[in-house]
């Protein structure tokens, strides 16, 4: 996030996102049906099928970090919906109502794909969605693991994954083809191995890149997974950040401290929080979030793969390996302490922060807070009050 080293993949990253939004705008033009999906969905099934997939939790992202989500947030709560909703539905349902669209207006589903494995907001929003744009609505309900993973849960899943591609099938009217499916996993398998690649060079010390740099790379990884322009761009940033190694360009110079941060970020605060940590030579490091997308897929048993990849590592597990996934990470990158974002918008996430923090001190020794916000309404930021849990955060550190 630094502004005197810009990255030179950010204008290519631009580039990518702007024709993928492009692409979606010409899918309806020439009849490809528009999927809307969940970010953590195996569209690696769709781009297999030729659908054009879009990700309503993006608009919402970048309506937070334009600074526009209380406007459009404002839009649904004067039809009913109340504001203490995730603000990504709040943006979406406000733009469909609204008269003017400040981040572009959201692109309308020929059909919408859900999977519930990060919280129970996204397929009542679906279901609205769906409702409204008269549109059929299929949900992947993806179970709760509270210890192990065991092989009820995978094969409730593939028969889900199975229902789908029928589902896939009758929408397109074509037979499913399997064998592009090999291919699109393969791509997705090197794109999420360039993504991992990239994640691990900020436990370097110091480190040419941070979490707030992921937050900003992390669009391809999501919307273009299983494509050739994923490895494409991903390829990019790693050449360059093996560049800037070999320059001894870093994210902090004089990098101090590595700090883990859970979870999504306050969007339209970026840059704020990005100057704060550096300003106590912090590097925020790593976070669940980013890490999200560490998938590795079977060619052999695409189905089996999928769903183990998509049900193991999120918010349906239980609340110790939820602790102790935390504690992982910040254990493989050496963290000197935590920061736990308590995110009115994404309560699964925000769910027992507080005994979190405590049980993570205790078996780590590590400082920690939490503060409270939103990731993209800032009617529900104080940078006051923000400020002042952290900066007893970074007395701790010191």
């Amino acid at each position: 996030m630094s502004r005197k080293n810009a990255f030179k993949t950010a204008s290519l990253m631009k580039e990518l996102m702007a024709n993928y939004y492009t692409k979606g705008v010409e899918a309806k033009e020439k009849g490809v049906p528009v999927a809307w999906v969940t970010a953590v969905f195996p569209v690696e099934l769709l781009y297999a099928a030729g659908l054009f997939p879009y990700y309503p939790e993006n608009f919402g992202a970048l309506a937070g970090a334009r600074k526009v989500a209380d406007k459009l947030s404002e839009v649904a709560e004067s039809k009913g919906y109340f504001n203490d909703l995730c603000a990504y539905a709040r943006c979406g349902i406000g733009d469909a109502y609204a008269d003017e669209h400040p981040v572009g207006q959201i692109v309308q589903p020929d059909l919408l794909l859900c999977c519930n494995t990060q919280c129970g907001s996204l397929p009542k929003w679906f279901e609205v969605a769906g409702r409204f744009y008269n549109a059929p609505y299929f949900l992947l309900d993806s179970p709760q693991i509270v210890d192990e993973p065991d092989e009820l849960c995978r094969r409730y899943f593939i028969a889900q994954l199975k229902e789908m591609v029928s589902f896939i099938e009758e929408v397109t009217g074509q037979p499913y083809n399997y064998d592009r499916l090999s291919a699109v996993l393969s791509l997705s398998n090197e794109a999420c191995r360039l993504w991992n690649e990239i994640l691990d060079l900020a436990a370097l010390k110091p480190a040419p890149f941070g979490y707030f740099d992921a937050c900003f790379h992390m669009a391809p990884i999501v919307t273009w997974r299983g494509t050739p322009e994923a490895v494409t761009y991903y390829r990019a940033l790693k050449d360059e950040l093996d560049e800037r190694l070999k320059q001894g360009i870093y994210a902090i110079p004089d990098e101090r401290y590595k700090i883990y941060f859970d979870h999504i970020p306050v969007w339209p605060r970026l840059r704020w929080f990005s100057d704060l940590f550096a300003s106590h030579k912090a590097l925020v490091v790593a976070s669940q979030y980013t890490h999200s997308w560490a998938y590795s897929f079977d060619l052999n048993r695409p189905l089996e793969s999928l769903a183990e990849n998509y049900t193991e590592q999120f918010v349906n597990r239980g609340f110790d390996y939820r602790v102790q996934l935390k504690i992982n990470f910040m254990e493989k990158y050496g963290v000197d302490g935590f920061v736990l974002f308590s995110n009115r918008s994404c309560k699964p996430n925000a769910f027992g922060l507080y005994d979190k923090r405590k049980i993570i001190s205790q078996r780590t020794g590590l400082p920690g807070v939490v503060f409270d916000a939103d990731m993209s309404d800032l009617r529900f930021f104080s940078e006051h009050r923000v400020r002042i849990h952290l900066e007893s955060f970074f007395e701790q550190l010191s």
